[in-house]
């Protein structure tokens, strides 16, 4: 380990311990009501803020794509917003979960992690609180749960305080011997596919009921019916407004086409690897966000490669891409993507463009750069960063059952 990487771990140490502690503490408070949770400000009509650029993405498919060409005042960062900024990731990096081996994300059947507290997500689940006295059998609650939760399309689960602790954890993850004093039956209002209708949170209340009768438990409602169809619309406006995606092509220069073989042995001396989908991937070693910083297509439909057929396979160029809220700290992870781009173009001989074709220039570089710490700070003031646990929930598809 360089002295770089052992003064960070240093840093990162010391602010784990004072965030520890502070959420020692927090745990020592009651929990504020739903309605109080921070979403942003919104405005009357509960539509999130947007970014403030001119028309900043065009619709391209299903993908809204961020545009190189927009007349942007571009402007050199104080040493000290620099600064401030640095200290955040350090503090953000201490508190959130490190993914420490990606390869072992997909299991086939989930395991309760080791010291994690199971709990709602306050800023997009909706939650039945049924709390008691007397302590319930895990096989009791999970049966009348499993009965029901079928009728369900979004994310949902059943978590319980263990009887006499406050350790909280998912039902379908504990042993059957397990007791709990307090349950919370949660879903969340909106995902990938869209937010949750009427019908879907109604039957969810109806399961809610269920629970209360079976168990002789009272139910508690953090929010109305109507509160949560309005956050649900709200959810999805944001996730409409900041589904974005940093795009760069890279093309031939003097040749019609790109070899199969030749974009294998550049995509790997680049650090990418071939994955999901027959595309290649920057994998996403250590950091929060996605598995993968970013991904390279090819850039004649289906989008795949075929490496089956390396040796006969070509296309008329490549495309790199990134979920820009599904990355933590999305400007670095698009730095990289355009110097992995550039040693792609180097290798096969190549030239950047972007989206629309025309030559991507540093210029251009530097506005898709500033749309994405834009969105960045919006997404932060709405109260969801990209790449928190939050942003994968609502932003990919990966992350959703």
């Amino acid at each position: 380990m360089n002295l770089q990487y052992a003064l960070l771990f240093i840093g990162i140490v010391i602010v784990a311990v004072v965030a520890l502690t502070a959420y020692d503490m927090s745990r020592l408070r009651r929990p504020r009501p739903r309605p109080e949770v921070h979403l942003g400000e919104f405005p009357d009509n509960h539509a999130p803020i947007r970014p403030n650029l001119p028309d900043p993405t065009r619709e391209e498919g299903s993908d809204k794509i961020l545009r190189s060409d927009l007349d942007v005042t571009l402007r050199e960062k104080p040493r000290a917003e620099v600064l401030r900024k640095e200290i955040r990731v350090l503090e953000e990096m201490a508190t959130m979960p490190l993914n420490l081996k990606p390869g072992l994300q997909r299991r086939l059947r989930p395991r309760a992690e080791p010291g994690r507290q199971y709990l709602p997500d306050e800023k997009i689940d909706f939650v039945i609180d049924l709390p008691g006295e007397g302590p319930v059998a895990r096989d009791m609650a999970l049966a009348v749960y499993k009965q029901n939760e079928y009728n369900l399309n979004k994310p949902r689960h059943l978590y319980g305080r263990h009887h006499g602790t406050e350790r909280w954890s998912d039902l379908q993850l504990d042993p059957g011997t397990t007791e709990y004093d307090d349950l919370k039956l949660v879903i969340q209002l909106t995902d990938p596919r869209g937010s949750i209708d009427e019908s879907e949170l109604n039957a969810f209340m109806q399961i809610g009921l269920k629970l209360a009768d079976t168990l002789a438990r009272p139910t508690k409602l953090p929010e109305t019916f109507e509160a949560g169809l309005e956050r649900a619309a709200a959810l999805q406006s944001f996730c409409d407004t900041y589904d974005v995606i940093a795009g760069i092509h890279v093309v031939p220069a003097t040749t019609p086409s790109f070899a199969g073989r030749a974009i294998e042995t550049a995509a790997h001396q680049a650090g990418m690897e071939l994955g999901a989908r027959n595309m290649f991937h920057m994998k996403n070693e250590v950091a929060p966000g996605g598995r993968h910083l970013f991904s390279l297509a090819n850039l004649d439909e289906p989008g795949a490669f075929d490496p089956a057929a390396w040796d006969s396979f070509v296309t008329s160029g490549l495309s790199l891409f990134m979920s820009v809220p599904c990355a933590f700290q999305p400007g670095v992870a698009f730095d990289r993507m355009v110097a992995t781009a550039r040693v792609i173009a180097d290798t096969l001989g190549g030239s950047l463009q972007d989206q629309n074709r025309r030559p991507l220039t540093d210029k251009g570089i530097a506005v898709i750069h500033h749309q994405i710490e834009e969105i960045e700070e919006k997404m932060r003031a709405f109260g969801i960063p990209p790449g928190s646990e939050t942003a994968l929930k609502l932003f990919n598809e990966a992350a959703t059952p």
